[in-house]
């Protein structure tokens, strides 16, 4: 049936040249499945109680051919709306899906290599579009964010179809669609007789397929959903277009707007997401491509190159000598090479030599040992090393509390009556009129271990500009081991 509808597709016969032609083609286009899925569900029938609505659902998600074939069937069969991939299938029972999915073709088999590795890639930029708008969902606090990613997830149906029925049109129009150029709606146009959104549209609404998907392609809607949808398949296309995360004036302030966050923190919390994309993604996905444009700006969590010097430059001005800025352009370096402890040491180097701290500790956290050890430490001449120092979280309730949430404590005269029981002895002020700042360290949102600094025995105090630079300094650090460990994860599993 599969291999009929190709030929008679390519033949010319089923040509379409208008809505209408589109709408049956695609109607009538047996949509082939991911092995995987396959031999997932193979795997529960042994034992048919494990498979449930959700986990149907999740294999759905992790195939957006099966997903959008599922929304599909049950759009035209059922007369009630569809919000998501989960209430699809309570829609239908759990039987029919099973045999639903056992009897589509297999994507491996039906096609050439070339075309399935393309198909795969559509995939993984549709995953990862999907998960943008779910996140900024969260974020806005907004209910059903599944119904977000149903929707990001299936938006872009009709490419990978397309390569489906019709590799070598589909390469025309993806080689359009990512040709940076902002006349693509016009070529697509002159090439299929319609933009590839107002064929979606009109397949959508034909398919009945979810809200969030059919008014996704045009502007006229109402609706901050749908604004999120557009805009997070905006950004994935202007990041594979142009091969960056240096985002455009117009694009990062609508997204800032979306987001509810100021325009300079809008591009930090859009590349952590898709930093969270690529370390979630399904193993099968390629985010090899996302990766290496994420790995070409490590440390870009500021708006455009200019503002990263500007940066630089009034941390120059701020520090009283340039170990402190030094030590910024070691952490931001793109190609380095650094392990996680090196870029720990340079960051300490920073925080004792740079802004002037007496004692300097980073303290890693035993997750198996529920302790904190000192490993790494600069001090002043005449004072005690501290390297025996270690602090359990069964019996130090400050520490253990800081380990809850990523958080900074300043310690001071004011306060130190509250807290100075609870540190260790070795970690106390040495004057009354010191101040302590401890931090608990997060990579990868896990407790990873606690920076400790305090001027010593001198008479030095804090200052505003002192715990600035250190705040900067942990920020840094944080963006450079994460940008390490994802090169690292990479390497694995391209091995």
């Amino acid at each position: 049936m599969f291999w009929l509808f190709r030929l008679f597709w390519q033949s010319g016969i089923c040509m379409a040249n208008k809505l209408s032609d589109w709408i049956k083609a695609f109607s009538n286009c047996e949509i082939p499945v991911l092995y995987q899925s396959k031999r997932r569900i193979h795997e529960l029938q042994e034992d048919e109680q494990d498979i449930t609505v959700t986990v149907l659902a999740d294999i759905a998600r992790q195939d957006p051919g099966f997903s959008i074939h599922l929304l599909r069937q049950v759009g035209r069969a059922s007369k009630k709306e569809i919000t998501s991939i989960y209430h699809a299938i309570t829609l239908i029972s759990i039987p029919i899906v099973i045999k639903m999915l056992t009897d589509l073709p297999t994507l491996e088999k039906v096609l050439d290599n070339k075309t399935i590795s393309t198909i795969i890639h559509i995939y993984a930029y549709q995953h990862q579009t999907a998960y943008m708008a779910k996140q900024w969902s969260i974020l806005r606090k907004e209910s059903e964010n599944n119904e977000l990613f149903t929707a990001g997830l299936n938006r872009s149906f009709f490419s990978f179809m397309l390569h489906v029925i019709d590799s070598d049109m589909a390469k025309q129009i993806d080689n359009i669609y990512f040709s940076a150029t902002e006349n693509y709606l016009s070529k697509e146009k002159e090439l299929l007789g319609n933009s590839v959104d107002e064929i979606s549209e009109a397949i959508a609404k034909h398919w009945r397929l979810p809200e969030l998907i059919c008014g996704s392609y045009s502007g006229k809607h109402h609706n901050p959903k749908i604004t999120g949808i557009r805009l997070a398949t905006e950004l994935m296309h202007e990041i594979y277009s142009r091969s960056s995360t240096h985002y455009t004036d117009n694009l990062i302030n609508r997204v800032a707007e979306y987001m509810r966050v100021s325009v300079e923190r809008a591009p930090g919390k859009v590349n952590r997401i898709i930093i969270s994309t690529i370390r979630d993604s399904q193993k099968y996905l390629p985010y090899q491509p996302l990766l290496l444009i994420m790995m070409s700006y490590p440390s870009s969590i500021i708006k455009e190159k200019n503002e990263i010097k500007a940066k630089t430059k009034e941390i120059k001005s701020t520090s009283s000598n340039t170990v402190f800025p030094e030590c910024i352009e070691l952490l931001r370096e793109k190609k380095s090479s650094k392990s996680v402890p090196e870029l720990i040491e340079i960051t300490i180097k920073a925080m004792k030599d740079g802004i002037g701290f007496s004692r300097v500790l980073f303290m890693p956290f035993d997750k198996k040992e529920k302790c904190l050890n000192v490993k790494f430490q600069l001090l002043d001449n005449e004072l005690p090393s501290l390297k025996q120092l270690i602090i359990s979280m069964d019996l130090n309730k400050l520490f253990n509390q800081l380990l809850m949430k990523e958080q900074t404590l300043c310690i001071n005269p004011k306060n130190q009556h509250k807290f100075i029981e609870s540190l260790p002895s070795a970690l106390r002020p040495m004057k009354s009129s010191a101040t302590i700042i401890v931090n608990s360290f997060y990579i990868n949102n896990k407790a990873t271990g606690c920076f400790y600094v305090d001027y010593g025995n001198t008479d030095k105090l804090l200052s505003t500009n002192d715990l600035k630079l250190f705040k900067v300094i942990c920020t840094e650090l944080k963006t450079a081991i994460e940008s390490t460990l994802i090169k690292k994860n990479s390497v694995k599993k391209v091995a």
